[in-house]
């Protein structure tokens, strides 16, 4: 059985909880392909996990401050929008790190890792480098930048070119989109050992719902004759959303009978209501805030068209939404950036439109509204690429492939 610890700082610390779930996807995906996996993760006051809600995942934290109130790294809350790292979290780097590695050298110790998976290379590679290290341990590390590392990275300077050197000495490196690839390429890293592998869904708990989208449409008096729009994400700059609205300007000066679905909060939404009001389109946004976990294929159910406009600010990999929305057989109309474009292909499952551009946008959603075979079409496209390529398991797979490919390799040369 192959033993594998992943390592990050952000992972669910309840039933429900946003905070990394597609961590937690694939370590499930890990243990339904038979590994043995443990993870390792900063610890949080809001910690509430039981062993029947983890799925066979051994969670272990770890203190890096004296009291618990001071345990703040992580959990979608190190960076400012995204932009740059929170003062705080930053005096807080040096701790995670010298804790984070003595907590996984006793790990090391106690379980022998075949593979050690770090979620963001900084401060989580480090963290498995250092452990590495001072156990003399064979365990194989795995790097994967889900984006704000990236960031941090670039943002650092000639320190970040000196840590992505570091860095670059994992025995394997990924990221989910090309403009991540860009990004550390610049940092000194080299784009041939940079796989592209997205971060995907599990097509058991997301997927088209019939009645839940009778459901949910009925609950936000929606007709069955309207077509509904929808954007998931956090409110940062990064997501893009001020272009969707703005399209949405463009899109209603056609078509009036529709609607878009905004699912999420954050620091910029008194941004999106004044584009909204100057438009004058709150007859036509819908803003439910925060929602379950479990709530999420009702919404992509309820949607006829996903959109994801991301822009690079800075650049970022795939939004897991993307894939949950195709998973529920639904076109999606998104920027043509790095992650996107691994799993949205122009004119087969949905468009790609420039980034910042609305007109462009606009005229995509209309083409959808106004031929409903084609949304059809591309739906079952979009729900088909799920069930060969972009489900959890065929991720799992995969990395696990790699993993027996690269030990292999060791063994024939040892």
């Amino acid at each position: 059985m192959l033993k594998i610890c992943i390592v990050t700082h952000s992972y669910p610390r309840f039933k429900g909880d946003w905070s990394s779930n597609f961590i937690e996807s694939l370590a499930l995906a890990y243990v339904r392909n038979g590994a043995d996996v443990t993870v390792l993760v900063p610890f949080s006051e809001r910690y509430h996990r039981t062993p029947e809600d983890m799925g066979g995942v051994k969670i272990v934290t770890y203190q890096y401050m004296p009291f618990d109130s001071l345990h703040t790294f992580g959990y979608g809350h190190s960076m400012k929008q995204d932009l740059k790292m929170n003062f705080g979290d930053m005096l807080l780097t040096p701790f995670i790190i010298m804790m984070g590695a003595i907590k996984l050298s006793a790990l090391l110790k106690e379980e022998n890792f075949d593979l050690i998976h770090a979620h963001w290379a900084i401060p989580n590679t480090l963290i498995a480098m250092l452990a590495r290290y001072f156990t003399r341990s064979r365990a194989r590390i795995f790097t994967a930048f889900p984006g704000s590392d990236v960031s941090v990275i670039t943002l650092l300077g000639w320190f970040g070119r000196i840590l992505a050197k570091l860095i670059a000495t994992s025995d394997y490196l990924s990221c989910d989109g090309s403009d991540l690839r860009d990004d550390l390429v610049k940092a000194g890293l080299e784009e041939n050992t940079i796989d592209l592998v997205i971060y995907g869904v599990d097509e058991n708990r997301i997927h088209f719902s019939e009645e839940s989208r009778n459901n949910l449409r009925e609950r936000f008096g929606i007709s069955k004759n309207d077509l509904v729009l929808l954007m998931i994400g956090r409110f940062v700059p990064k997501k893009g959303f001020s272009t969707g609205f703005l399209a949405l300007k463009l899109i209603t000066d056609r078509i009036k009978n529709i609607k878009m679905i905004v699912v999420g909060d954050g620091a910029l939404k008194d941004e999106y209501l004044a584009i909204i009001k100057k438009e004058s389109l709150s007859p036509f946004v819908i803003f439910p805030g925060s929602i379950p976990l479990e709530e999420l294929s009702e919404y992509y159910s309820a949607c006829d068209i996903f959109l994801m406009p991301s822009r690079k600010l800075p650049a970022h990999g795939l939004n897991v939404v993307v894939v949950e929305a195709m998973a529920c057989g639904r076109p999606v109309v998104a920027s043509d950036i790095g992650g996107n474009r691994l799993v949205v292909f122009n004119g087969t499952n949905g468009y790609l439109h420039q980034e910042n551009n609305p007109r462009q946008l606009a005229d995509f959603v209309i083409t959808l509204a106004e031929n409903p075979d084609l949304r059809k079409e591309m739906g079952q496209t979009s729900l088909k690429l799920v069930n060969e390529r972009f489900n959890w398991d065929a991720i799992a797979q995969y990395y696990i492939h790699k993993y027996l490919e690269i030990d292999k390799s060791r063994v024939a040369s040892a």
